[in-house]
């Protein structure tokens, strides 16, 4: 391991704002070593200093650390909503062409699939109606992104028809046509720190904001809100929304998706930077008698705990941390202690630190739903689908009337193309949650400090039961 690899850390997230989590700190420090062997014999010091002021090394630093996992009409429920509902709406509201933005757009894929979808809409007029730009911190795969020039893998499930319409094959590469690729403006830009502007009627910003720490993620809001229009929409992945409202934006449902838009009153203002309290040790005079530290009560601990809670609601981890280490310095095996840290880890990113959480948890009762609820999570949002389907799994089990166990479970099927299995999990997950908004006593809770909003998951449930009968599997 590097040994000044925190240095790197902080210098990388100061500059682009990716954080890298305890379970991403193996990509940094293969992509250092890489780097430094590259350039050479020079320490890890040496090279420091070099990051630091080389904006040419931090590029090609930058390209071995951003995930370019993308490919063509990946989520196309989106796109649905954006090419066939928002942009005519849009139109029909006002003149002037829909501006839309992919943020952290890969190498393009998203972009051109508008592109390919508005020009099937619009045809000649498309130029007219649509400007369309993408926009990412890697130079490198901004190249790729202009040349439109991709393998047989960026067409996973795309129609072999539209592929022949759109690209020309030429050996193992297809090239896409210049009526569309002309039609996609890219640059770089880094949209945690910058602003582009004039202001774009659609943003999205998919498969990203999972890189970035909670901190991050609410500056990027407040950006992003001086970037969309005022009827505007901004779209995240769908695995990615509900864990992205701050209440900065408007969550908005409609045409059976999630999207952010302005709020209805003012916009509010970036918080300040809370200030910690300075503490003041006293100087106990030399005569003064020993007197033993007072050891927190139960009942004390209980009111950290109620406190620790309430932070986590209003997501002000830093505070919700320390009430928590303050229960377990009295008792290093309080159990909701642990869950409620492995909760923050996962609310922060910090999967491993999840993982150790609910592990310790396990040890001191091995029947702990809500350390294998933790587990399941952190899987998942690591993408180790198996490892998340077996959790859920035993979740389900021992808390059969949990339904975001279910829910969660059927969205590992259906990631795995798992279609049946998940088709009769989601019709689970809505059996459950009918019965918990009709008789409340009927509710099944675990001690987990995260937020599951009833409707909001209902209504996913109904739309992925909508789409899975189309698609082929077991």
């Amino acid at each position: 391991m590097i040994p000044n690899i925190a240095a790197f850390k902080t210098l990388i997230k100061d500059r682009v704002g990716l954080h890298f989590f305890k379970g991403m700190e193996g990509l940094l420090n293969a992509a250092l070593h890489q780097r430094i062997s590259e350039r050479g014999k020079e320490s890890f010091a040496e090279y420091y200093e070099k990051l630091s002021v080389s904006t040419t090394e931090f590029d090609k630093l930058l390209s071995l650390l951003t995930i370019n996992e993308t490919y063509f009409f990946r989520e196309p429920d989106v796109l649905d909503i954006v090419c066939d509902k928002l942009v005519p709406r849009m139109l029909e509201q006002r003149s002037g062409p829909v501006r839309i933005l992919s943020a952290g757009c890969s190498s393009g894929e998203e972009a051109y699939s508008l592109a390919i979808k508005l020009h099937q809409k619009f045809q000649h007029k498309f130029a007219d109606n649509v400007e369309i730009h993408g926009c990412d911190i890697d130079s490198k795969i901004l190249e790729k992104a202009r040349s439109a020039n991709y393998s047989s893998y960026s067409f996973r499930g795309v129609d072999p028809l539209l592929q022949q319409t759109y690209f020309t094959r030429n050996g193992n590469q297809y090239q896409l046509h210049d009526v569309i690729r002309t039609k996609v403006a890219f640059q770089r830009a880094n949209i945690v720190k910058e602003q582009l502007l004039p202001k774009f009627d659609i943003i999205l910003l998919r498969n990203v904001s999972i890189y970035f720490d909670v901190e991050t993620r609410r500056t990027l809001h407040f950006n992003l809100l001086t970037m969309l229009q005022p009827e505007g929409a901004l779209f995240f992945g769908n695995a990615e929304t509900l864990a992205n409202n701050f209440g900065i934006l408007r969550l908005k449902q409609e045409f059976g998706n999630f999207y952010f838009c302005q709020p209805k009153t003012s916009r509010a203002q970036i918080p300040a930077t809370e200030v910690k309290p300075r503490l003041i040790t006293p100087v106990i005079p030399v005569e003064a008698p020993f007197i033993a530290a007072k050891v927190p009560s139960a009942q004390q601990c209980d009111s950290w705990i109620k406190k620790a809670l309430a932070c986590v609601a209003d997501k002000r981890f830093a505070e919700a941390e320390t009430l928590i280490e303050m229960v377990l310095n009295t008792d290093i095996h309080h159990q909701q202690a642990l869950v409620i840290k492995g909760a923050i880890a996962l609310e922060k990113c910090e999967f491993e630190q999840t993982a150790v959480s609910a592990k310790q948890v396990l040890a001191l009762d091995e029947w702990s739903a809500e350390a294998k609820m933790l587990l399941g999570l952190a899987m998942m949002w690591q993408q180790h689908t198996q490892q998340a389907i077996a959790w859920f799994k035993q979740v389900v089990y021992q808390q059969p009337g949990y339904w975001p166990a279910h829910y969660y479970l059927a969205e590992m099927y259906r990631q795995s193309e798992l279609y049946r299995p998940a088709q009769r999990t989601y019709r689970i997950t809505l059996q459950l949650l009918n019965a918990e908004m009709s008789r409340a006593d009927n509710a099944c809770t675990l001690r987990l400090p995260l937020s599951f909003l009833s409707h909001s998951f209902r209504f996913l449930c109904e739309h992925q039961l909508a789409q899975l009968p189309t698609q082929d599997g077991q």
